[in-house]
C-alpha cells in the first residue's frame, strides 16, 4: 500500500512542479495536484505552494499520513506545457479513480519531453517582436532593422548563458547589458541616431510581465504569501535590467538632450497589425500551442487599440492601460472557457505591449543621470501604468472565479 501512496503523491507532486515551473499560477499548482492525487485514489490530498516549495499530503486506506516536499529553483515561461499539464488535470477530474499512476507520469514524462519549436524560431520570433515593437513606438525602418538583429543577439546570449543555469537575476542582467551595449554599438557605429527606441522595443523582451500577472492572479486567490514574492521577484528583475543596461550607458553615454522614445504610433490599422505580430511573437517564444498563437495575438492586438482610443480621450496613459488590459482580461477569461484552458496562456503574451517598458528604461536612464526628478517623474509614471494593469486584471479574474464557484452550484 505504501508503495502505491508513494507512486500517485510522487505523480501529482510532478504535475504541480511542472506547472509552478513554466509560468503557472501557485493555485493552479495545488488544484492540478489535488485533482490528480483524487482520481489516482489519494484520500484527503492537501495541497501548498509557494513560489519556491511544493508540498502535498494525503491519507492512505489505513489513516497513515504521506508527505512529499519539493524546493523549485529553476523557473521558466512555457505556456505549452501549462496549456497541456492543466489539460490533463481538468481531464482527470472527469474520470474518477484512474488505478494507474504510472500511466499518468508517461503522460507527463511526454509532455515534458515534447520540444514545440526550435532555438532558431525562437530567436526569430525574439527578433520580430523587437522590429515590430520598434515601429509600433514610432521608430524607423533603420531602428525597426537594427531592433531586430539586437533582438536576435539577445536570445542567442540567453540561450548559451542558460547551460550555465544562472539565476534569474544574473540572467536579467546579462539580458539588460546586452542590449544596452548593442543598440550603444549601433549608435557608435552611426547604424542609428539614438538608442531610446531601440532599447525600448528589445526590451520588452524581458520585462517581468509573467511575474505581475501571476502575482495580482495569486492575490487574488486569497495566496498572498505567493502573491507578494512573485511582485518582489518581478520588482528584483526590473531591477537587474535596469542594472545591466546601466553597463551600456556607462560605455556609450547618451546625448542628456534626450526626447523621450515612448510615442505610440496613432494610426488603429498599423498599430494593430505590428500589435497582432509583436504579441504572437511573444505567445511563440513563450512555447505556446499552435491552436493558441493566434487568439494571443488578437487579445493582444485588441487591447493595444483599447489602450490607444482610451488613451486618447484620457488625462493619462494609466486609464488606457487599465481599459487596455480589461479588453485583454476579458477576451482571456472566455475564450480559456470555451477552449478549457488557462486564462494564463492568453493573458502573458496579450498584455505584453501594454507592459511600461518604456518607463522602467527611462526611470533607469534618469537614475544613471543623476537627474532625481525626471527619474522620479518616470517612475511614478511606470508603476501607475503596472497598477492599472494589476487591478484591471484583478477585476476581471476575480470576477470570474466567483462565477466559477456559483455556476455549479444552479
Amino acid at each position: 500500500m505504501y508503495t502505491r501512496v508513494d507512486e500517485v503523491l510522487d505523480t501529482a507532486l510532478e504535475s504541480g512542479l511542472m506547472i509552478l515551473k513554466n509560468g503557472g499560477e501557485t493555485y493552479r499548482s495545488e488544484e492540478a495536484m489535488i485533482s490528480i492525487a483524487t482520481s489516482l485514489g489519494a484520500q484527503r490530498p492537501s495541497a501548498f505552494v509557494t513560489p519556491t516549495v511544493v508540498m502535498l499530503t494525503c491519507f492512505d486506506t489505513a489513516g497513515h499520513s504521506h508527505t512529499r516536499i519539493q524546493r523549485v529553483t529553476e523557473r521558466t515561461i512555457n505556456l505549452g506545457i501549462l496549456a497541456r499539464v492543466n489539460a490533463l488535470a481538468v481531464r482527470l477530474k472527469t474520470r474518477p479513480h484512474v488505478r494507474s499512476p504510472a500511466l499518468v507520469a508517461s503522460v507527463l514524462d511526454r509532455i515534458q519531453r515534447a520540444r514545440l519549436y526550435t532555438p532558431a524560431k525562437v530567436v526569430f520570433a525574439t527578433a520580430l517582436s523587437g522590429f515590430c515593437f520598434s515601429l509600433l513606438f514610432r521608430g524607423t525602418l533603420r531602428e525597426a532593422a537594427a531592433s531586430f538583429v539586437i533582438g536576435a543577439v539577445l536570445r542567442t546570449v540567453l540561450f548559451l548563458v542558460s547551460w550555465l543555469k544562472p539565476s534569474s537575476f544574473v540572467s536579467a542582467v546579462t539580458g539588460g547589458a546586452v542590449i544596452s551595449l548593442c543598440s550603444g554599438l549601433a549608435v557608435w557605429g552611426g547604424c542609428i541616431q539614438s538608442t531610446g527606441n531601440v532599447s525600448i522595443a528589445v526590451l520588452m523582451a524581458l520585462v517581468p510581465g509573467v511575474a505581475i500577472v501571476n502575482a495580482i492572479r495569486d492575490i487574488i486567490a486569497g495566496d498572498l504569501v505567493a502573491g507578494s514574492a512573485r511582485l518582489l521577484d518581478a520588482f528584483v528583475t526590473a531591477a537587474a535590467l535596469s542594472i545591466g543596461a546601466a553597463f551600456g550607458l556607462v560605455l556609450f553615454p547618451v546625448e542628456k538632450a534626450y526626447t523621450s522614445a515612448i510615442l505610440a504610433r496613432p494610426e488603429l490599422v498599423p498599430a494593430f497589425i505590428l500589435a497582432f505580430f509583436a504579441s504572437g511573437a511573444f505567445a511563440y517564444f513563450y512555447y505556446s500551442l499552435r491552436r493558441d498563437l493566434f487568439w494571443s495575438a488578437l487579445f493582444g492586438a485588441f487591447g493595444w487599440i483599447v489602450y490607444l482610443i482610451v488613451s486618447s480621450f484620457s488625462v493619462g496613459p494609466a486609464a488606457g492601460s487599465f481599459a487596455g488590459a480589461l479588453a485583454v482580461g476579458l477576451c482571456s477569461e472566455l475564450v480559456s472557457r470555451i477552449f478549457g484552458k488557462p486564462a494564463t496562456v492568453y493573458i502573458v503574451p496579450g498584455i505584453i505591449p501594454l507592459v511600461p517598458g518604456g518607463g522602467m528604461y527611462e526611470t533607469m536612464l534618469y537614475s544613471v543621470w543623476g537627474n532625481r526628478a525626471a527619474a522620479s517623474a518616470a517612475g511614478f509614471s511606470t508603476l501607475s501604468a503596472a497598477f492599472a494593469i494589476a487591478v484591471a486584471l484583478a477585476l476581471v479574474s476575480s470576477f470570474f472565479r466567483l462565477l466559477d464557484r456559483r455556476l455549479p452550484r444552479q
